[in-house]
């Protein structure tokens, strides 16, 4: 046989077997962040799935400790290293110790502040009405940087590589350098972006007001397929098992196949979804305006129960194995059972619970018109 050729076939099949790696790293490394429980970014991870392979007692739930602020906290709270960070409504992005609830620092912005941080080492990245996207020391709270954009941020950074990825009002989603603030690339739209970006091996998927769900490269910005909704999308997508899922303010839910933005099914749930969902391998749960929280069969989109409600449920749900906690427009924080629906605990609050709450350390912390430790 031609050694030429034995040469050439070992080269291919070592290519092959790399590439092998590469794939099983990918999944590897997919599964084990799907799962994650540091709490540095929204939903937990960047795969927003919202769940924590962990079960919970809820005999053990009360309110333990509360952090008060002059108005209302509607952006997620984060965890790193026992201290939490979020915004607030009073402009201020704030640090607090984790056990004693003793605020560490806090930054002033110039308007509200509902996106929620990332953080990535020794900097945390947050939006804020004012249009500026921030990065912060988390040891001082010191600006590193600010970049501008042209209307709020609502959108929740992500950070890849060496890149903060978020969306803007304006339109926009914008990737900056993490380290400098430097523009890398943005990709347009005809409305606003509220929905925060979705990690998807390397690309970006969100939703957006001009009736869009989108898929970018995330190293150059440029569309790798897009997917027509029936309305505006402000949820942010949940990935798991190659599937984004998310729904519109028509009602539609929609599971699509990340790779190629092809409609895996839709469920009609006939009332507006501004929550983000959280998904498992056995079920993906989400609130809506009118008709309550639904829990959905993530492989065909079968209702497995849903949940009556007499106030809206725009909260993103924390998803643990045995039970989900979410919040209601009323103020309710709702602690309910994966088998049916059915309350397992209640707290009622005096504002409104539009985040998503946050595992950390075995304790659970949910903001509101202050933000609380309950469990």
């Amino acid at each position: 046989m031609d050694k030429s050729l034995v040469i050439q076939q070992t080269q291919t099949n070592l290519v092959q077997v790399e590439q092998l790696f590469e794939i099983t790293q990918s999944i590897l490394s997919l599964s084990k962040s799907q799962f994650s429980e540091e709490g540095t970014t929204f939903r937990n991870n960047p795969y927003r799935t919202g769940f924590i392979a962990k079960t919970i007692d809820s005999q053990g739930f009360g309110i333990k400790d509360s952090f008060c602020h002059l108005s209302s906290i509607r952006s997620s709270p984060i965890a790193y290293n026992q201290v939490l960070y979020f915004g607030s409504n009073s402009q201020y992005i704030h640090a607090i110790d984790a056990r004693s609830f003793e605020e560490l620092w806090r930054y002033r912005t110039h308007k509200e502040v509902l996106s929620t941080p990332c953080i990535d080492g020794n900097t945390l990245y947050i939006g804020s009405f004012d249009t500026y996207l921030y990065a912060i020391n988390i040891t001082n709270g010191i600006q590193r940087w600010k970049f501008k954009t042209d209307d709020w941020i609502f959108s929740s950074p992500l950070v890849y590589k060496e890149m903060v990825i978020c969306g803007s009002m304006d339109g926009k989603l914008y990737a900056v350098n993490k380290y400098t603030g430097k523009p890398i690339w943005h990709y347009s739209t005809e409305h606003w972006i509220i929905s925060s970006p979705t990690l998807f091996d390397h690309s970006i998927i969100f939703g957006t007001r001009d009736k869009r769900i989108i898929c970018l490269d995330a190293i150059n910005g440029k569309e790798l397929w897009n997917f027509p909704t029936l309305a505006p999308v402000h949820a942010t997508a949940a990935l798991y098992d190659h599937t984004a899922f998310i729904g519109d303010l028509a009602g539609n839910f929609y599971a699509l196949r990340a790779y190629d933005g092809s409609l895996k099914w839709k469920n009609l749930v006939g009332s507006a979804i501004f929550s983000s969902a959280a998904v498992s391998e056995n079920i993906l749960v989400f609130g809506t305006k009118k008709s309550g929280i639904y829990a959905l069969n993530p492989s065909n989109g079968k209702v497995i129960w849903q949940k009556e409600l007499s106030h809206a449920s725009h909260a993103s749900p924390l998803l643990f194995e045995n039970s989900v906690i979410t919040g209601t427009e009323n103020g309710d924080i709702l602690v309910l059972t994966i088998l049916d629906g059915q309350t397992l605990w209640q707290f009622h609050t005096d504002d409104v619970i539009r985040s998503s709450p946050l595992y950390y350390d075995g304790k659970i912390f949910v903001s509101g018109s202050s933000l609380l430790r309950i469990y």
